[in-house]
This record gives structure tokens, sequence and C-alpha cells, in this order.
């Protein structure tokens, strides 16, 4: 019974990630960013043109129209496994801004440094959710993904001409140089939010030692830190003498005490501190589960 629960959960979950990351996008784009007629590229950006234009409350269905002819194209070129967690995700997102504005949902600052940083906060957590499940939100993101498959353009290159396209085309429309600038800090703020989501928020640094006490450098980060080693052994490119290497990742309010523990050993020692990102294994995050496979039933 527990393994059956375990199993439904593990197939639900990145739907029940998918659909509170859409349901925060599109509430962050109606209180913090629509409200002070900001923009941001991709088809979204479309959307927000589309009702500065009309008046009407269609972000959501010129985005999700723009974005259903590339996903059909998408199918075609890419494949089935493109995905209904996309489809499900643009779908949903696109429809609740709409929604929400015509239920008029109030906007929550008039101030418009605050909704670019909020908005973007927000907006990004959500879309960084849906990512991080698996899905995607925009027609723009596909596009690119088929120019790479057909003509073997860089995908951020193609992300890069279609928001510049489409905030030049704001720009010509409606939107004022000072709207403009408080758009870029909205999507310079919502990339950084979408970045904390996907890499993690716990900060962890690799440490290399290069050292002529290994064993005792070893007892001391261990016992002191709890933190396991590897150890590898070369030889100094001028030297030419046989030099040790311990290599280890650690969190890194750890990384003040590490140093003294290194000074303690061997003052002499050679260390070089750098940032990692998505580490996985024990002592930190799991890895995520492979999806399954179906198996190809014998003729």
């Amino acid at each position: 019974m527990e393994l059956t629960i375990k199993k439904f959960m593990i197939k639900i979950w990145p739907w029940l990630v998918i659909t509170l990351g859409s349901m925060m996008s599109a509430g962050g784009y109606v209180v913090f960013i629509l409200p002070m007629n900001m923009v941001e590229g991709g088809v979204t950006g479309l959307g927000i043109i589309a009702r500065q234009l009309t008046g009407l409350p269609i972000v959501g269905v010129t985005s999700l129209a723009l974005t259903a002819v590339v996903f059909v194209a998408a199918f075609k070129i890419l494949g089935k496994g493109f995905g209904a967690r996309s489809s499900y995700a643009a779908v949903l997102m696109n429809l609740l801004i709409d929604l929400f504005l015509v239920l008029k949902i109030p906007k929550v600052t008039d101030d418009m440094l605050l909704a670019a940083f909020y908005g973007g906060a927000v907006v990004g957590v959500g879309l960084g959710l849906i990512y991080f499940a698996g899905g995607s939100t925009g027609g723009s993101d596909a596009l690119a993904q088929i120019l790479w498959r057909l003509k073997r353009i860089p995908i951020a290159r193609s992300l890069i001409i279609v928001d510049v396209f489409v905030m030049g085309l704001a720009i010509i429309t409606f939107i004022p140089l000072e709207q403009l600038m408080y758009s870029l800090i909205f999507i310079y703020v919502e990339v950084k939010a979408i970045d904390m989501v996907l890499v993690g928020i716990q900060a962890n640094q690799r440490v290399m030692i290069v050292t002529d006490e290994p064993e005792h450098m070893k007892t001391a980060i261990f016992d002191t830190l709890k933190r396991g080693l590897t150890i590898f052994v070369g030889s100094g490119g001028y030297t030419g003498q046989e030099r040790y290497m311990l290599t280890s990742v650690l969190p890194k309010k750890n990384i003040p005490e590490l140093r003294r523990i290194v000074a303690s050993v061997d003052e002499k020692a050679f260390v070089v501190i750098h940032d990692v990102h998505q580490v996985y294994g024990e002592g930190f995050e799991t890895l995520p589960q492979p999806p399954p496979h179906k198996k190809k039933s014998s003729k």
C-alpha cells in the first residue's frame, strides 16, 4: 500500500509543482507587472503588447495562441517527448493570467521599482518551479529549440533575438523609456530568481588542497568538519616532486574553519576555493529520479 502511494506521489508531484509555479507566475504578472505597463520578451511580451493595443484582458489568450502554433511545430520537429508538461504549464499559466485580469485583482504597490523587484521575484520563482518540474511556458523556448535543430542557430542567440524584437516592438507601440528601464530590472530579477530555484539556495564550495601532509590534513578535516575527502597523487610541474592534492565540497559556512585547519596542519599548503552548483550525493541533494522507461513488447 505504501509503495503504491509513493509511486502515485512521484507521478503526481511534478504536476503539483507546475500548478503552483503557474499560479505564482500568473499572479506576479497581474498584481505587479501589468498594472505598471512593464513588458518582457517572448510570447508573454507579445501578449502584453496586444493588451495595450486593444485594451482587452487577452495577455494569456494571445500568448497561448502564439505558443500553440510553435508547439505544433515543436511536436513535429522535436518529437512527442517535447511534452505534456510543457503544454499543461503553458495553457494553465496563460489562462490564469486572463482569469486574474477578468477578476480585477488589485495591484499591490504603486512604486515602479518595488513592482519590478517583487514581480521579478514572484514570476521568477514560479517559472523556476515550472522548469524544475520539467515544463516550459513559452513558445520562444520551443522556437529556439526548433531553430537549433533545423539551422543550428544557438539557443541563447535565438532567445536574445526574440527578446530584442519584442522589446523593440514594445518601444514602438506603447512603452516609454522609463517603463523600459523598470522592465529590464524586472527581467534581471526574474532571471536571478529562476537561477536560484534551479541551482539551489544553498551555497557550496569546492576546495582543492595541495599539501605535503595529506594524512594529517585528512584526519584534521574529517574530525573537525565531518567531511570526507578525495586524495590525488601528482607531481609538481616545476620541481617534479610527488605532491598530494585533497579535494572536497563543503557548505560555504564551513570555509573559514577549513582555512584555520589547513593553516594549523601545513602553513605551506596551496589552497584553491571556488563556487559549485548542483552538488548531488551523500551529505548533499539526492539525484533526481530517472523517468520510467516503457518496455518494448517482444513479438
